[in-house]
């Protein structure tokens, strides 16, 4: 067993460690994002292989799009006001900021 096995069965299973690593991944994934959009795939790349499992891969990239969300609304600031009249775009956002994490967790199905 190598290093790089033991310690990431380790950021899987140990509660701090696995904590410490989501929080990690969630804050890189989220300021690549606010790079490019590429970020948003490695988000939910990153959250995912801290999973202990596939299933909860899935979720934690579903919780760093909304993370993701939620850091673009907050800096919109006051121009949050004018997004309900623009749908179309507001859809591509939101959609962007859900679908692209989950087809980064496809790393950790890879990873397994």
């Amino acid at each position: 067993m190598s290093d790089a096995t033991s310690l990431s069965g380790r950021v899987r299973t140990e509660p701090r460690l696995h904590a410490a690593a989501l929080v990690a991944a969630v804050a890189v994934g989220v300021a690549l994002a606010s790079v490019h959009w590429l970020g948003l795939i490695a988000a939910g790349a990153l959250a995912s292989l801290v999973a202990p499992t596939v299933r909860r891969g899935v979720a934690y990239a579903l919780g760093a799009g909304v993370v993701a969300l939620a850091a673009f609304a907050v800096s919109l600031g006051p121009a949050a006001a004018a997004v309900p009249g623009m749908r179309p775009i507001t859809y591509v956002a939101v959609g962007a900021g859900l679908a692209l994490p989950l087809f980064g967790s496809l790393a950790r199905a890879v990873a397994t």
